[in-house]
């Protein structure tokens, strides 16, 4: 018997499909979690079109944010000489702003979660254009350091976050390119505002320097205005039917519970330390959006997913950011509806509703700006890719979604189902508040410290860590260190320049070369050629022999940007992408913070020589801390492996009372 048609009812009512769904039911063998009711939900990209205009502005604000960041040593010794203060502690002002580019990444993130892309880039460029404003009138350094280094540095995140993220939204199979255009911007901007930072300090002084870095941070908030939302769809009860989705998730409110375990594994479901902390549960303990809506059973019976309960009704509502669904959205809709229909012989007699409603009325302001409001169920980083700027058909998860429909049946929407985790629905009901379960669900996800149990990842993040110290170097001292050894001041103003163009080069080749050679490898290589080429910088001061530094320096350093994501999937999953992100982020961080301000103090004491050959040997380091970390993480894979194959029939666990 074939499906019965969907059927699609133009009227003024909310967008719902009803579907049937399965029943998540509680695990009788473990104790210390509770059901949860939860939703698959999911975002539509559009592949091209509009994404392109939202690649030019995240170039565009990418290039704003790193061309001013990156080049603050073109005013260093202007601000040192205005408030007659040593080089190192200006540079303080600067790490201060990197560290918090850095640290604050996982709180940015949770506001993205929470308000979205959007908001949070205007709020970003607000932030830095009132922060910079501000510094134009600070007569002390230690206001400097609040506003220069803290405020803007918040703000600068929360652009870098935002920019650096919502590309990969907006493109599926050409979302490697889009980013790599994206993200080449950060290497355009300091390559272009090195030198005319330089001639504007000298012209008018760094206040009016950052008094222009204002104003261009104030243009952010406009090219924030084409991070329009995007369809998602999100699987609800429906009224007509008591049945929930539910899930088994950690109680966060357990304590004490008393375990009496004969063998070496317990199969109890406690909340981290991190998840009760922040109160939220996160990503990991949630099943996928194609778990929750799948034919089959693919957990055990002590991981939370679908299980083979009764399937009963679920609404699968449609929140489109133009008050109306397009025709390319609803085929799509219908197409997933329709598939699901055909290979289930038990929804062979469904009925499917489409209620579309009619488009809004748009203002003559609000075509101008594109302006549409934040689709509050909208969650993008309850997706695993989030963080992954390579290539997505080398995932085993995109292969594998791909590979398991047929050509015909394919939708363009089983990767998204595939990566995208389930959201209870308290958490897409809650409207108020700026920590809503969708902030913390994210901090708690980011911020959770189970990977540092693994030495590899502890070895990563240390690598990460050392790298940092020695990152941001060259990039604030070589031209005055150059110009001190008799090099002409004219070439010494391009140095920072050449590193950046250099930097677009690495970003694109090496990036490209990690999708067909492990990831890791080229990653040693390149941090270890940067970290050399840093201490034998100082052998000649010739003229070419620096601009050939420059070059080998920005090309191979590049790597610590466009091969991160690519590193950490290969050695850890696109489960735990995430969180290791969050946790290297924290490390990045506190290298930056320390990394020039020590520089500052060995070139004051001993010279510019000896502050690069210290920041090539913690680079150099960085790539020896490395070079274990494969071999490490296939140990500790293989530990993982045999711990689930053990049997667990002997474990016994009882709540104390």
């Amino acid at each position: 018997m074939p499906p019965k048609p969907i059927l699609v009812k133009n009227e003024t009512k909310k967008n719902v499909v009803i579907t049937p769904s399965r029943v998540v039911s509680r695990p009788d063998n473990l104790e210390g979690g509770e059901e949860i009711e939860i939703a698959a939900q999911i975002s539509v990209p559009q592949e091209g079109g509009w994404g392109w205009v939202v690649v030019i502005a995240c170039f565009i604000s990418i290039c704003i944010l790193d061309g001013v960041t990156f080049t603050f040593g073109s005013m260093l010794p202007d601000i040192a000489s205005d408030f007659n203060i040593s080089d190192s502690l200006v540079a303080l002002v600067n790490s201060i702003a990197v560290a918090i580019y850095f640290i604050a990444g996982p709180l940015a993130s949770a506001f993205i979660n929470r308000f979205g892309f959007r908001a949070c880039i205007m709020s970003g460029s607000v932030l830095s254009s009132f922060s910079l404003l501000t510094s134009y009138f600070v007569t002390n350094y230690a206001s400097l350091c609040v506003f220069y280094g803290g405020f803007a540095g918040f703000g600068y995140c929360l652009i870098n976050m935002s920019s650096g993220l919502v590309v990969g939204f907006y493109f599926e199979k050409l979302r490697s390119l889009a980013l790599a255009i994206a993200t080449c911007g950060s290497s355009v901007g300091t390559m272009t505002f090195f030198p005319l930072n330089s001639y504007l300090v000298k012209l008018a002084g760094w206040r009016t320097t950052t008094l222009l870095h204002s104003g261009l941070f104030g243009l952010i908030y406009f090219l924030g205005m084409t991070f329009q939302p995007l369809l998602s769809l999100t699987v609800v009860q429906t009224t007509d039917d008591p049945t929930r989705t539910v899930t088994y998730l950690p109680n966060l409110s357990t304590v004490g519970l008393q375990r009496t375990v004969s063998g070496t594994k317990a199969d109890t479901l406690l909340p981290t330390a991190t998840e009760r902390l922040f109160s939220a549960v996160s990503n990991a303990n949630f099943p996928t959006a194609a778990n929750v809506v799948g034919e089959t059973k693919v957990t055990s019976d002590t991981q939370p997913g679908p299980s083979n309960a009764p399937v009963s009704k679920l609404t699968l509502t449609v929140h489109s950011p133009h008050g109306g669904i397009s025709q390319r959205h609803l085929k799509q809709v219908q197409s997933i509806i329709s598939r699901t229909s055909v290979h289930d012989k038990s929804r062979r007699n469904m009925e499917i509703n489409i209620q579309m409603e009619k488009p809004k009325k748009i203002g003559c302001w609000a075509r101008l700006c594109h302006w549409e409001e934040h689709i509050p169920q909208s969650r993008p980083m309850y997706r695993d890719d989030a963080f992954y700027d390579g290539k997505l058909e080398k995932l085993p998860v995109y292969q594998k979604s791909m590979m398991e429909t047929k050509a015909e049946g394919k939708t363009g929407l089983e990767y998204q189902l595939a990566v995208s985790r389930a959201a209870t629905a308290v958490d897409l009901q809650e409207r108020r508040g700026v920590f809503t379960t969708a902030a913390r669900r994210v901090l708690a996800t980011m911020m959770d410290p189970k990977l540092l149990k693994k030495n590899s990842f502890i070895f990563l993040c240390m690598a990460g860590f050392l790298v940092y110290l020695g990152f941001l170097v060259p990039f604030v001292f070589i031209p005055y260190r150059n110009e001190s050894a008799g090099i002409d001041p004219s070439h010494c103003v391009l140095f920072v320049s050449a590193i950046s163009l250099a930097n677009v080069f690495g970003r694109l080749i090496l990036g490209a070369l990690a999708c067909k050679v492990e990831p890791l490898r080229i990653f040693i290589f390149s941090i270890l050629i940067a970290g050399i080429s840093t201490i034998l910088s100082d052998l000649s001061y010739n003229l070419y022999y620096q601009y050939t530094y420059c070059f080998i320096f920005g090309f191979f350093i590049s790597s610590i940007a466009s091969l991160r994501s690519m590193v950490l999937v290969s050695l850890y999953g696109l489960d735990n992408l995430t969180n290791a992100t969050g946790v290297m982020l924290l490390f990045q961080g506190i290298g930056s913070l320390i990394s020039t301000p020590i520089a500052g103090i060995l070139k004051n004491n001993f010279g510019y020589s000896v502050s690069f050959y210290i920041a090539g040997a913690f680079i150099t380091f960085g790539a020896f801390f490395l070079i274990p970390v494969k071999s490490m993480s296939l140990k500790e894979n293989n530990i993982d492996s045999d711990s689930l194959k053990q049997p667990d029939t002997n474990i016994d666990i009882k709540s104390s009372k």
